[in-house]
């Protein structure tokens, strides 16, 4: 795997207003410092529906277009993507790409939850949470045409147009959708211990980019493995893959009062408290130089980029660690 120096990407807490610890303004500003600061190259939204209330992606992120003019941006990852309308989707992301000038990279997923919260989003949004991972992979290779072609016409299990034309469409051609899917499960904080060869070969097949988290450096190598094989195996360049690796942050010069933020963090911010263990899986945690060596330890593994969400609702003093603090490090170390 390449030794490229990695790159890092922002995520902004967008449950924070509904939550109390954020604005929206304050989001945009963080944003926009982000860029500034020459050391974020993406910025990322969290995006749900019904479960886990926010501002919504889509609207935030064109907030964000509007103010910026480097970074991509992109959903960590789209978890309403199966939920919205295909059509709808389309149309709002291609000006949404317009708008930023070509800075967009759709991050499909099927979204998060358990219990009695996703059964409401289920019987609310007509979609049942068993038909999502199919309807995903189906809407992601609807969005590849709709974006590309026009007169577009397409039948599939869950999808049925004619002669369908979006324009505007977006200026990047071809527009990239990646697929988020995870090794570990979030809401159960388990694991099946299996690597999920069949799922990571449909990544490399019908997307250009994969996006998880809570995995090692070492997993993270063989599933990158199998996407590239993949990618080969159906005529693309696997160079041309991309990734990002999803990694939570808190700098405290106690690794101990960090992690403990974290978990209460994390207990708000999904309705689930993880143990002290399974949040660590995830979280660079401590000092600057030890989260800057936690995050440096994916050289080489074939993670690309980094989304960095500081679990903190000290958002502006967290940005400051990060930038100032912890950054500049990881690629020096």
């Amino acid at each position: 795997m390449s030794d490229a120096a990695l790159t890092f990407g922002l995520m902004l807490s967008n449950r924070g207003p509904v939550l109390g610890y954020s604005t929206p303004a304050e989001l945009i500003e963080l944003a926009v410092a982000a860029e500034r600061s020459g050391l974020v190259d993406t910025v990322w939204s969290g995006d749900a529906f019904l479960t886990n209330p926010r501002l919504d992606a889509i609207t935030l992120l064109t907030a964000v277009a509007a103010r910026t003019e480097r970074v991509r941006l992109g959903p960590a990852c789209m978890g309403s993507f199966t939920q919205r309308a295909a059509l709808d989707l389309a149309y709002q992301w291609a000006s949404l790409d317009q708008i930023s000038g070509g800075r967009t990279v759709m991050v499909a997923c099927v979204g998060g939850g358990s219990g009695e919260a996703w059964e409401r989003e289920d019987r609310n949004t007509g979609v049942a949470s068993a038909d999502r991972r199919d309807l995903m992979w189906e809407r992601i290779a609807l969005l590849h045409r709709l974006w590309a072609e026009d007169e577009v016409t397409f039948q599939g299990r869950f999808h049925d147009y004619e002669q369908v034309t979006i324009t505007p469409k977006p200026l990047r051609q071809p527009s990239p959708i990646w697929a988020a899917t995870n090794i570990t499960r979030l809401a159960s904080g388990g694991s099946s211990g299996r690597m999920p060869v069949k799922t990571l070969a449909k990544v490399g097949e019908i997307c250009d980019g994969w996006m998880t988290h809570s995995v090692n450096p070492t997993t993270f190598a063989e599933a990158w493995g199998h996407i590239r094989a993949s990618a080969t195996v159906n005529g693309k360049d696997p160079e041309a893959m991309d990734n990002a690796l999803v990694v939570n942050i808190c700098v405290r010069d106690d690794p101990a009062e960090a992690l403990a933020e974290t978990v209460d963090f994390l207990a708000d911010y999904y309705g689930i408290r993880f143990s002290p263990e399974r949040t660590s899986d995830w979280t660079a945690h401590g000092s600057a130089k030890a989260c800057a060596a936690t995050l440096r330890a994916y050289a080489g593994s074939g993670v690309k980029h980094i989304a960095l969400r500081m679990t903190s609702r000290d958002q502006t003093g967290q940005f400051q660690r990060l930038v100032n603090d912890v950054l500049p490090l990881v690629n020096q170390i």
